[in-house]
């Protein structure tokens, strides 16, 4: 025999023959229903602070779990073997989800995608190495040229010229900064040589 959910408006009776102070029993017999399925009713929907059956709050909850329960069945192994042949050809679960709306293949958000990857990986699966983010390694480094505070392709100052440091030749540019005390920002200051051997004078 299939099981058959109560009504909105069983709901109703159920919630009034309560305050009325029927048993569970009674309740049953005046609904026509099985008394586990009234039992079963209260013990799912009833409110967990003060123990109350409230029929609008049965129904909302009913609804819920029956919008989740649809949810969880929308997509089927064979559209999920879609989205897997894609994520395994190095797209990311917004190209698929753009790509399968697109062409109407199925409709199916980003974040539904990946979910799946992690549920994947969690049970063994290798989908999420085929994200991009996956890819990423950050290697350690020991031995590596450190790059960091250089700017690449400029000239060092141990490097230039001698004639720069007599302040003779007219058109080399100056650049300095300023710090004041306690202070978080600077100036930058600049000009030619030519400039400031004339201030200087």
């Amino acid at each position: 025999m299939m099981h058959r959910q109560l009504t909105s408006e069983e709901r109703y009776m159920l919630a009034a023959l309560r305050k009325q102070g029927l048993k569970q029993s009674e309740i049953a017999r005046a609904l026509g229903r099985h008394r586990s399925t009234v039992c079963r009713e209260v013990r799912r929907n009833s409110a967990r602070a003060d123990g109350r059956y409230r029929d609008f709050t049965a129904q909302e909850r009913t609804q819920g779990r029956r919008s989740r329960s649809r949810r969880n069945q929308r997509f089927t192994p064979a559209d999920f073997a879609v989205i897997d042949k894609l994520l395994c050809q190095q797209w990311s679960p917004e190209q698929v989800s753009g790509h399968l709306a697109r062409h109407g293949q199925l409709s199916i958000s980003h974040e539904t995608i990946h979910r799946h990857v992690w549920r994947d990986k969690k049970a063994g699966g290798l989908l999420y190495t085929h994200l991009r983010g996956a890819r990423k390694r950050r290697g350690k480094r020991y031995g590596n040229y450190d790059s960091r505070g250089r700017l690449a392709g400029k000239r060092p100052l141990s490097e230039r010229p001698a004639s720069v440091e007599t302040r003779r030749d007219v058109g080399h540019w100056e650049i300095d900064t300023v710090m004041g005390t306690g202070s978080k920002h600077c100036l930058v200051s600049y000009g030619r040589t030519s400039d400031r051997l004339a201030l200087n004078r």
